[in-house]
């Protein structure tokens, strides 16, 4: 018995580290998918699932075919034209998504050897789902291609991204210890306050992604112009994105105020705290790239620290959740 109780519990910790380690993965492949959209390379290969025809993309255009832009522009994708860093920028991030599906994989493997045989079914099908939506994941990747980067399916494409966070976070916190917490009244009312402010920032962040895939219009309409004039053409969407952080930022603080007066438990103090300081980093270069002219770094950090601040507000209202049900029993 004592060694199936030491097998476990090594199962368990192996768990751990490899849900860490997925959930940090795919956070790194937004911050790739942000590169590949803020460098203009999402076209880099305009087929899928090779790259012009390649399963290793070419190095040179000499490799390619003399009327290949013919061929593509045939196919529907006008105006193609090769370039290199375009195109293994997002050719590697393929590679990473790939990697990405190896690891989810990983996590539901490491889920059922640890939590299979009915001891925690939440963690295993939280990880089923996790893999599930990644495959789903895969298709509206290939589509986005077929579609010449529609507009709203890029969209699309995030959400299911943060999606897949959410069940990979589910599962790790559902693996762990209930945060104690006692007042009822104070977990009801705090939990649905951690699910308003949630919502305002997925309203934030689907603005931004609408603004993206505007900005891609803009590019191409008004070619070198400068990229604050890109900004000033966007329209009412971009005023209403930029002005929108101080609700969003307004609520947070709120929410950190709350937590520090009303819970004992430092753990649910420090998912505000963390939200807080993920929401300013997203405001602050959200004002880098509205006076800097949209540089290339400050975009993809921008949709890393927006999925992560979400992901904690995620967390802390799970968190809430299962403490309630816990004294509800």
């Amino acid at each position: 018995m004592s060694q199936n109780v030491r097998d476990y519990s090594g199962r368990e910790r192996t768990f751990r580290l490899v849900s860490a380690l997925t959930v940090a993965v795919v956070f790194l492949l937004i911050l790739i998918g942000g590169i590949v959209r803020s460098s203009g390379a999402g076209m880099g290969c305009p087929d899928w699932p090779k790259c012009f025809d390649m399963w290793v993309p070419p190095t040179d255009v000499s490799e390619l075919p003399s009327d290949y832009q013919a061929i593509y522009a045939k196919r529907g994708y006008a105006d193609t034209s090769f370039n290199v860093v375009k195109t293994w920028t997002e050719y590697l991030n393929r590679l990473f998504g790939v990697l990405t599906g190896l690891f989810i994989i990983a996590n539901l493997i490491a889920a059922w050897r640890a939590y299979g045989n009915g001891r925690n079914k939440r963690v295993v099908w939280l990880s089923v789902l996790g893999l599930i939506f990644v495959l789903i994941q895969g298709g509206v990747g290939a589509f986005v291609v077929f579609t010449n980067l529609h507009q709203g399916i890029i969209t699309l494409h995030l959400l299911i991204a943060l999606f897949i966070v959410f069940l990979l976070v589910a599962a790790r916190l559902y693996a762990k210890p209930v945060l104690g917490e006692s007042q009822l009244a104070v977990l009801v009312k705090t939990r649905w306050q951690v699910l308003a402010v949630a919502g305002l920032m997925l309203v934030q962040i689907i603005l931004g992604t609408q603004v993206r895939e505007m900005l891609d219009a803009v590019s191409e309409s008004m070619g070198g112009a400068d990229k604050r004039a890109w900004l000033r053409s966007l329209g009412p969407v971009y005023g209403i994105h930029k002005n929108f952080w101080m609700v969003v930022t307004v609520g947070v603080v709120y929410l950190v105020y709350v937590l520090q007066r009303d819970f004992s438990n430092a753990g649910f103090k420090n998912y505000g705290i963390f939200a807080l300081l993920l929401t300013g980093a997203q405001v602050f270069t959200g004002v880098a790239l509205n006076q800097f002219g949209l540089p290339a770094v400050p975009q993809a950090l921008h949709i890393v620290f927006s999925s992560l601040a979400i992901t904690s507000l995620f967390a802390l209202w799970l968190q809430l959740h299962r403490s309630l049900r816990a004294i509800s029993k």
